[in-house]
């Protein structure tokens, strides 16, 4: 009964959070870790202790799993060496730097367990990147970036998390180890393998099974994730990264296998379940902050706040700082990329080193520390950790929307373009189709002549957009008029539907089949 309180709390807390969210349009996550914390104060309230193993494969998986999916193969591809050195070079340098300085600045505290600290609170969170970059309308190469690194630096730190705690129990020096950088590979191209063959696995037994309806393919696609994550640890290779190469494969696959109506179907499903997935894990986080307080009494409040503050600031001077050179010093050692891409805005690059929110993953390292009883300082170690988690997304998060509208960011408006002219090509190309078809005479003439119009219409509305994107004209009046009493229609046929459905004159299964119907026509005038 406990748990069963704790979920419908939880379930209560995302609604209400999300929809404070939106009406004062901050990005949820930020909202989300806020009122964990303070709900956390309620005086009573059942106490939930999130077992880290837990949040590792019901949390991590799902959300790293659609998020690869949906990524651009290309512009990862394009961006792999900014990407990289975010992914890699940031977090090992973020990770060495917090261990020397956690170890200079807080008395007896291991260099070892400074760098379990540092792997832990070094890599920014793909949930959060994610959902604040795209709501603020960032250059798509920067929400690219961030993104493709939140992806791949998970891998890094745990690499770096794990080793750091063997050197913790067993006193094996952590730099300078020849070991070091094959395990590194291993873990991370053993991780990369494994996803490609899960990928190909499921992308098999999807062909086979796509007629068989929506919900075995869903079915499949939500235990893809689980099974790629689970795959990889046998043989302690990086489960994120064959969570997130499996992703890659498979959204790269899809178009090509995947129905208009599974499509629709899985759409949706995955939109709600992500949703509860990171309001849950949000909330979590500031849930924990109790427990937490609870294992540090032995520390004073000084000495805690200055611990915090130092730790938040090298972690925050460390990325600012990495991020300058790693953007302009390839542009001047090489030529060739000076031809090949453009030179970076300064702007663009001081926003991707500000914007290092961690979340998820430093939340269950942290928590894992509970299962090392003689792990020194460990409390701390959580409560700093703790500390850089709501820094980062709080401040951080909050500051970042002045900060763009300051530097003048906005959404370049490449992804429009490429939008429109994909669908102007694909016009193009349906055109000529009916063209063939007219020729052939393969169906009547009153038929083609109804498809052509619409397919006709669009298109004028297309290049008139091609011509002019900011004009107007008499084609393009027409074709909006036209939509617009398409959707009146459409309006009144919902209206009738709902109203026999109330009538007892049709029974649900009904309603909903035409509901259907309706929805994906009302879409279609979309386009």
């Amino acid at each position: 009964m406990h748990y069963a309180v704790v979920f419908v709390l939880l379930l209560s807390f995302i609604f209400g959070l999300g929809l404070l969210a939106r009406r004062l349009s901050v990005p949820y996550p930020i909202l989300f870790v806020i009122g964990g914390l303070l709900i956390s104060f309620i005086p009573d309230l059942p106490r939930l202790t999130l077992d880290p193993d837990f949040i590792f494969f019901i949390f991590l998986p799902p959300l790293l799993y659609i998020q690869a999916f949906f990524t651009s193969w290309r512009d990862f591809r394009r961006e792999l060496r900014p990407i990289a050195l975010l992914a890699i070079g940031l977090v090992l340098a973020t990770t060495v730097t917090v261990a020397y300085v956690a170890h200079w600045l807080i008395p007896h505290f291991p260099l070892a367990a400074g760098f379990v600290l540092g792997a832990i609170i070094s890599p920014p969170d793909a949930v959060a990147a994610s959902a604040i970059a795209q709501r603020l309308g960032l250059p798509r190469r920067v929400v690219t970036i961030l993104e493709g690194e939140s992806l791949v630096n998970d891998s890094t730190s745990l690499v770096a998390f794990k080793i750091s705690l063997i050197a913790v129990t067993t006193a094996v020096p952590i730099l300078g180890g020849a070991w070091l950088p094959g395990t590194f590979f291993y873990v991370s191209l053993g991780g990369i393998a494994v996803g490609l063959v899960v990928g190909r696995i499921i992308d098999w037994i999807r062909r086979r099974v796509i007629g068989d309806g929506a919900q075995v393919v869903l079915t499949i696609s939500l235990l893809t994730p689980f099974v790629s994550y689970l795959a990889a640890e046998p043989l302690h290779v990086s489960s994120v990264l064959a969570v997130v190469t499996t992703g890659l494969y498979l959204g790269w696959e899809s178009p090509e296998i995947m129905t208009s109506s599974i499509r629709l179907h899985a759409q949706g499903f995955w939109e709600i379940l992500i949703y509860l997935l990171n309001g849950m894990i949000f909330v979590l986080i500031g849930l924990q902050l109790p427990g937490i307080i609870h294992g540090i009494a032995t520390y004073s409040w000084s000495e805690l706040v200055l611990y915090a503050f130092v730790i938040n600031a090298t972690c925050i001077v460390v990325r600012v700082g990495w991020v300058f050179p790693g953007a302009y010093v390839p542009f001047w050692i090489s030529k060739r990329l000076c031809r090949r891409e453009p030179y970076p805005d300064w702007r663009q690059v001081f926003i991707i080193g500000w914007s290092g929110m961690r979340g998820v993953v430093s939340l269950a390292a942290a928590l894992a520390l509970d299962g090392y009883a003689n792990f020194p300082h460990a409390h701390l170690v959580q409560f700093l950790a703790f500390t850089v988690i709501l820094t980062t997304l709080v401040f951080q998060g909050l500051t970042l929307p002045p900060l763009i509208r300051y530097f003048g960011l906005s959404d370049d408006g490449s992804a429009a373009q490429e939008e429109l002219e994909t669908r102007n090509r694909m016009s193009d190309a349906v055109l000529e189709k009916i063209a063939e078809a007219r020729r052939e005479e393969k169906f009547p003439v009153a038929v083609i002549d109804s498809v052509e119009q619409f397919y006709r219409e669009r298109a004028l509305a297309l290049k008139d957009d091609l011509a002019d994107q900011l004009g107007w004209s008499d084609k393009r009046h027409h074709v909006l008029s036209l939509r617009r009493l398409h959707h009146l229609m459409i309006s009144t046929e919902r209206h009738t539907l709902v109203a026999m459905r109330r009538d007892g004159l049709i029974g649900d299964d009904v309603m909903h089949k035409i509901e259907h119907e309706l929805d994906l026509e009302e879409t279609r005038l979309k386009i």
